[in-house]
């Protein structure tokens, strides 16, 4: 794994697990390469996770609803998780 990588620490804890050492070190620059690689997914998931998270936005608009602060309420949780796992993406 380089020094410069973006990606969070917990994207390697499977390497870590199965390998040691030097073998480690190779197999992280090797996962790393391979997840960065695959921008397209990443790209995709982070854009679909954007739109979830507006999508809730529209749940606190509808003030006539009985339930409307429970509902606001599970959509501000709904957004907190939402945001930690878009930041997780490299």
């Amino acid at each position: 794994m380089s020094k410069t990588s973006k990606l969070q620490s917990d994207w390697f804890a499977e390497d870590r697990s199965l390998y040691k050492g030097e073998e480690l070190k190779a197999q992280l620059e090797a996962s790393e390469k391979a997840i960065l690689a695959s921008t397209v997914v990443c790209r995709r998931l982070a854009a679909m996770m954007q739109r979830d998270i507006e999508k809730t936005h529209f749940t606190e608009e509808n003030f006539d609803d009985p339930a409307w602060e429970r509902k606001t309420i599970a959509a501000a949780a709904e957004r907190k998780v939402l945001r930690r796992y878009l930041k997780l993406l490299p």
